[in-house]
């Protein structure tokens, strides 16, 4: 395991002149899934997710336009310091008029280097990577780490904004910090508690989610660029919620948030459903 190891922390190195680091853990992957009773647990574990990472493209792991937390290009110093407290996050996108006008971002520690009387902006922007929704995770792994770069915006083909991708996202899929990939593409993302609770993945399409628990969403809120059950409830509260916070809708239900991190909203209960037809 610790020849593996020493794969992933080091630079790959090509064979023949045309490998990649897919091809390289692939190749990994087939060689540990042969019976190996030293690896334990969590290493094989870990082994998996990146098994499972290589069908998965920018979309799947992507967090989506309307959970993105960015500032524009003309925000004061006040206005960012805030949106890093309030976030908790270490780089910031930085738009010009809409968030298809992404100029690059902002990371935390040049606010250790700014003087408030001096400040400007521009001079702070770091270039960020632009990125096809179908590219593979495990390319894009390669990417960031040729580049050094730690984050990279979704485009789609009109050259809008779909959504941005992280490299500490990317780590948690192989560490297995959060669900298992392979349950983020099953039915598992939604499920009924007996008490009537309906627990969901927030990255769930919320047109999805209706056909399951019917009708939910406003007038108002379909009207918006709402994609997800997690983007609704970013709508309702204008920021992050935190762990165990109750979010009434006007509909009457209420969101509990179940788990959530500085940038979006990963599990949540639904409460004051109907119950479902027996």
């Amino acid at each position: 395991m610790k020849d593996w190891l020493s794969y992933f922390r080091f630079p790959f190195k090509k064979k023949d002149g045309d490998g990649s680091l897919r091809e390289t853990l692939e190749e990994l992957i087939e060689e540990e899934e042969i019976e190996d009773t030293s690896l334990a647990p969590n290493e094989r574990e870990m082994l998996t997710n990146i098994l499972n990472l290589r069908d998965l493209t920018a979309k799947d792991l992507m967090i989506p336009r309307a959970e993105i937390i960015a500032v524009p290009h003309n925000a004061s110093l006040a206005e960012i310091i805030s949106v890093f407290k309030s976030s908790q996050v270490m780089r910031i996108p930085i738009y010009r008029q809409t968030l298809d006008e992404i100029l690059g971002y902002i990371h935390l520690r040049d606010l250790l280097e700014i003087s408030p009387n001096t400040f400007k902006l521009q001079n702070y922007v770091h270039k960020i990577d632009f990125i096809s929704p179908s590219m593979r995770i495990l390319d894009l792994l390669l990417k960031m780490r040729s580049t050094g770069e730690k984050m990279a915006i979704v485009v789609d083909e009109h050259g809008g904004i779909d959504g941005l991708v992280t490299l500490s996202d990317l780590v948690e899929e192989i560490v297995g910090d959060i669900q298992n990939v392979a349950q983020m593409t099953t039915p598992l993302h939604f499920f009924r508690r007996p008490d009537g609770v309906v627990v969901v993945n927030g990255r769930m399409d919320i047109e999805e989610l209706e056909e399951e628990i019917g009708p939910l969403r406003t007038e108002e809120e379909k009207e918006e660029e709402i994609e997800t059950i997690g983007g609704l409830v970013l709508h309702l509260t204008d920021r992050i919620p935190q762990r165990g916070e109750l979010i009434a809708h006007p509909s009457g239900i209420e969101f509990e948030i179940i788990e959530a991190d500085s940038r979006r909203i990963k599990r949540l209960g639904i409460h004051g459903l109907p119950s479902p037809p027996s």
